[in-house]
């Protein structure tokens, strides 16, 4: 309990060393290795190595932590504070969060910033106990596959930090309990630059690269692949600034030959095409009745339901699909990803919403199966990273290239070519067909983010009736606040600005 109560602090630090080189735009040099302080780890067997990496990716999907971060609120931070969504539902947090009034006092924000920490302090333990094991039945490329899945994850956790938080600390050890003196000074540290997290990142991720699986050697999309390392680095490049467009075609291109899209929308969701060709990285539930027991809880607080089936009477659900957002599915006659996402019922006399009518409201029944916890949820698809690619071929002006993916991806939904035949039109057309293909998977608010656009559109929002939400968000609110319970425990920690 002791130490669960230190890393939800997220107070851990140790400083990396990181050399880049060479004047290629193309980043895809191994950093100098960083220096880990051992505190006091001791050998561990093979069979303790294994059961440390299960428990690391336990912990990414499981009911303390994981759950919530990478799932329940991967949709709100993702989708609710941007365009796609309003909050619904009665929680406070998630509304102030809708409204660009959040505070430090924020729940969710607190909640989001312990998770992530709890998950990369159970990471860093797995890394440095499996990184001194001398077992001689861990076999060296297992030793070096397991630290680099143990070491993608904590990574993909401070990708989601950076870009929620901006400055954040950087953790990459345990705590040094060596003595009180050693245990105060890992513990209360400051915050580092946007840069340096971003460093430690790749860092991580170019040993993941060269030691992880091939991207068929484990049936489960859930386990980290090399295919999975490729897709998250071109993600990186993309959102890193300034955007490196050379290494987001690079890392794409590692990717893309190597899966395929369904060849029906509706497969991503039905439930009997996991770990299909099309999913990169998936999380998978299997329910609360077998495998690891643990079933995915969030959809019912977003469809209700009680016996597998959707119901969405009764309560007023979370995560409500926006007006903006069902309009531009109609605009582009896009029938095919509207079913899939939302369905429209008649709940007048249940409660009533100041966005849409009692009796046409919407429900995202992306994840259909609230009762017995089987929805998987796509971290990164196949979708995601041609759309990526699309990017960067426009960046670069080769506009006929970008239009070849993004038609892919509209084929499969029976949407005709796209008509933009210019770099500006086909930016925006590759942006809305992002928005609609990755609708309710947590990536709009990012893509906003990255793009320069989130102050824009979301300040030009308009309800159903026409009329402005008046959201006038401000640059200092594209970053969160600390969260006041982390600025209690470690003065070394500053707010961010205008908080």
């Amino acid at each position: 309990m002791e130490n669960k109560i230190i890393f939800k602090s997220a107070l851990l630090f140790s400083c990396v060393a990181l050399v880049l080189s060479g004047c290629t735009k193309l980043l895809n040099k191994q950093p100098v290795t960083q220096v880990v302080r051992q505190t006091g780890a001791t050998s561990i067997t093979a069979t303790d190595a294994e059961n440390l990496i299960l428990g690391v990716y336990t912990e990414y999907k499981g009911y303390s932590n994981g759950i919530e971060f990478n799932v329940l609120d991967r949709v709100v931070n993702g989708d609710v504070i941007s365009d796609n969504c309003y909050a619904g539902g009665d929680n406070p947090d998630n509304i102030t969060l809708d409204l660009f009034k959040a505070n430090p006092l924020n729940g969710n924000i607190s909640r989001d910033w312990a998770d992530a920490y709890a998950m990369i302090a159970n990471a860093n333990l797995a890394i440095e106990q499996v990184a001194a094991c001398t077992d001689p039945a861990l076999t060296a490329d297992r030793k070096n596959q397991i630290l680099g899945e143990a070491r993608f994850m904590r990574a993909f956790t401070y990708f989601d930090l950076v870009r929620l938080f901006g400055k954040v600390p950087i953790v990459l050890t345990p705590p040094d309990q060596t003595n009180s003196e050693k245990l105060i000074k890992s513990v209360l540290v400051p915050q580092s630059s946007v840069d340096s997290v971003y460093d430690a990142i790749l860092s991580d991720m170019w040993y993941a690269r060269t030691t992880v699986g091939d991207v068929d050697a484990n049936p489960s999309k859930w386990i980290v692949s090399k295919g999975t390392v490729n897709a998250m680095l071109a993600k990186i490049y993309a959102a890193k600034s300034p955007t490196n467009w050379d290494s987001v075609a690079y890392y794409s291109d590692q990717v893309i030959p190597n899966y395929s899209l369904l060849p029906n929308y509706n497969f991503l969701w039905d439930g009997n095409h996991k770990d299909n060709n099309e999913a990169i990285w998936e999380i998978d539930f299997f329910g609360y009745g077998s495998n690891d027991y643990i079933g995915n809880w969030a959809p019912s607080i977003w469809v209700g339901g009680s016996t597998g089936a959707f119901d969405g009477g009764g309560w007023k659900k979370f995560n409500t699909p926006s007006n903006d957002l069902i309009n531009t599915f109609i605009a582009e006659n896009d029938t095919v990803r509207l079913d899939a996402s939302v369905t429209f019922l008649d709940i007048t006399g249940q409660w009533t919403d100041a966005y849409w009518p009692s009796n046409h409201y919407p429900f995202l029944t992306k994840y259909n199966d609230p009762a017995n916890g089987t929805n998987d949820v796509y971290l990164i698809r196949l979708a995601d990273i041609l759309l990526l690619r699309a990017e960067a071929f426009n960046a670069n002006g080769d506009v006929t290239s970008a239009a070849n993916l993004v038609n892919q991806v509209r084929a499969r939904v029976g949407l005709p070519a796209t008509t933009a035949a210019n770099q500006g039109d086909m930016t925006l057309a590759i942006e809305k067909e992002r928005r609609l293909e990755l609708a309710f998977e947590g990536h709009r608010w990012f893509d906003l983010l990255r793009t320069g656009r989130a102050i824009p559109v979301m300040n030009a929002q308009k309800d159903g009736s026409g009329n402005p939400l008046n959201y006038n968000v401000q640059q200092y609110q594209l970053v969160w606040p600390i969260p006041q319970t982390q600025l209690d425990l470690n003065p070394l920690l500053k707010q961010n600005p205008n908080y």
